[in-house]
């Protein structure tokens, strides 16, 4: 005889409520300390679960590293991104929503973003990962280059290459780190990345 609904419900739930005290501490432990000390046995211990429970929800570490960065991702509201996409948006105002986006996702968690960076420099599992979501921004930018050709002046295929090279480059996270430092604000530095993007698209505001 098959579980009741209403168990099986209860037992989702439970593991649910396992991986998010399993994601919420490893957040907490590698914004406490550096990559080096983040390993499966202290993110158990910090979560209160067995090493075992760690390695069933998230398989290995370069699992759990994947998945603690979409809860990041959560975290920075980059569910805002579909918005960014809707039909009849201007592609040029798109390509700076998209930017902010990326901006405020980046700022939302930058010690451990930045940690996480660091990991894959070092680990190909974690690495190949993040070129994955790498690749997403950079599709992304693509498609907003396509529609900006067939609103404004469409681009050689090499104008586009190197202007998506460069988007791809002013919307990682190295760049905004770089750019923000210690005191700038997401606003400050998007107004930077904003008139370099135009730059890079050949986009001045008010030319028809």
């Amino acid at each position: 005889m098959s579980p009741r609904p209403y168990q099986m419900a209860q037992r989702q739930a439970a593991t649910d409520a396992t991986r998010e005290r399993v994601l919420a501490g490893a957040h907490e432990l590698l914004a406490a300390q550096s990559f080096s000390g983040f390993t499966m046995d202290a993110v158990a211990r910090k979560a209160n679960v067995s090493r075992l429970t760690v390695y069933y929800q998230f398989n290995s570490k370069a699992g759990l590293l994947e998945a603690l960065y979409d809860y990041l991702a959560k975290r920075g509201q980059m569910s805002r991104l579909p918005e960014v996409f809707r039909p009849g948006n201007d592609p040029a105002r798109t390509l700076h929503d998209f930017m902010g986006v990326f901006a405020g996702f980046w700022a939302s968690d930058r010690n451990v973003i930045r940690r996480l960076h660091a990991l894959a420099a070092i680990d190909p599992e974690v690495a190949r990962g993040l070129h994955a979501r790498n690749e997403r921004r950079r599709n992304g930018l693509k498609e907003i280059l396509e529609r900006y050709g067939r609103v404004y002046f469409p681009l050689t295929s090499l104008q586009q290459s190197d202007a998506i090279d460069t988007l791809h480059m002013l919307t990682s996270f190295e760049t905004f780190d770089a750019l923000a430092g210690s005191t700038r604000t997401v606003d400050e530095v998007m107004e930077t990345l904003g008139k370099l993007a135009d730059q890079a698209i050949g986009f001045r505001p008010g030319r028809e």
